[in-house]
């Protein structure tokens, strides 16, 4: 790994949603963790990643809005981008109100916007330029 890469955390229980955004993620680090339930991402908060993408429907106990309270309630400043399928508006205004960086529609027409939106919080948090 080299020296000064990101570290990502990816909270999503589909695989083939799992590799497309490895894949938007590939040239910008090396350093990334993928966890298929909230319970084994929330085990390994104790490491503050510099990016959470996070989906609301996940396999386990809890979904993507209580992982989202929890981080919040841990006090973690890492940035946390929604990439979900769940566009219930009191789903989305609830994760807004808790501060999400954005809220990306999961589709795989949508992974050039969750591509810039991933450069543009590390560039913003870190002074990575992607």
């Amino acid at each position: 790994m080299q020296k000064g890469q990101p570290k990502i955390f990816v909270v999503e229980d589909n695989p083939v949603y799992q590799t497309l955004v490895i894949k938007q993620l590939e040239h910008i680090s090396q350093d990334i963790h993928v966890f298929n339930t909230g319970e084994h991402f929330l085990s390994q908060l104790t490491q503050e990643p510099d990016l959470i993408i996070l989906d609301y429907n996940l396999d386990g106990q809890i979904n993507g809005y209580d992982v989202l309270k929890a981080i919040k309630k841990a006090e973690s400043t890492s940035p946390v981008i929604f990439f979900s399928s769940n566009l219930e508006i009191s789903v989305t205004s609830s994760v807004l109100k808790l501060g999400v960086v954005e809220y990306i529609e999961k589709t795989i027409f949508t992974l050039p916007r969750l591509r810039n939106t991933i450069a543009r919080v590390l560039e913003s948090s870190m002074g990575i330029a992607v």
